[in-house]
């Protein structure tokens, strides 16, 4: 059985009740750059080398981060409604109270026929 943890507060998520899911993605963004015929005849070399230097003092997590970086996280609703009000700076204890409102219930609900 698969145990969720929300990672906003370390509370535990019980089996079959409801969390949500985060998907960050973090990438390296870059202007486009028109390449002419003066670059494209350069020696690039020189640069080659100074890039591979300065990459030599960094592991290979670091390289990798500064480019692209994808984080999934699970939270529960009510670390869900605080990162909503904040994805940016989200603290957990931002979080509304839990109200009596069982959500589970209600989605449930939802998906109810007339005829069950």
């Amino acid at each position: 059985m698969v145990i969720y943890h929300c990672d906003g507060c370390a509370k535990d998520i019980p089996p079959k009740t409801l969390r949500y899911t985060v998907t960050i993605e973090v990438k390296a963004a870059y202007d486009k750059q028109e390449i002419g015929l003066a670059e494209l005849v350069q020696d690039h070399r020189k640069e080659i080398l100074n890039l591979i230097h300065r990459l030599e003092s960094q592991s290979a997590e670091e390289v990798e981060s500064s480019v692209y970086k994808r984080m999934k996280l699970d939270l529960c609703p009510s670390c869900q409604r605080a990162y909503l009000k904040n994805p940016i700076h989200f603290h957990p204890e931002q979080a509304p109270p839990h109200t009596d409102l069982d959500i589970d219930a209600f989605l449930r609900s939802l998906g109810k026929s007339d005829s069950e």
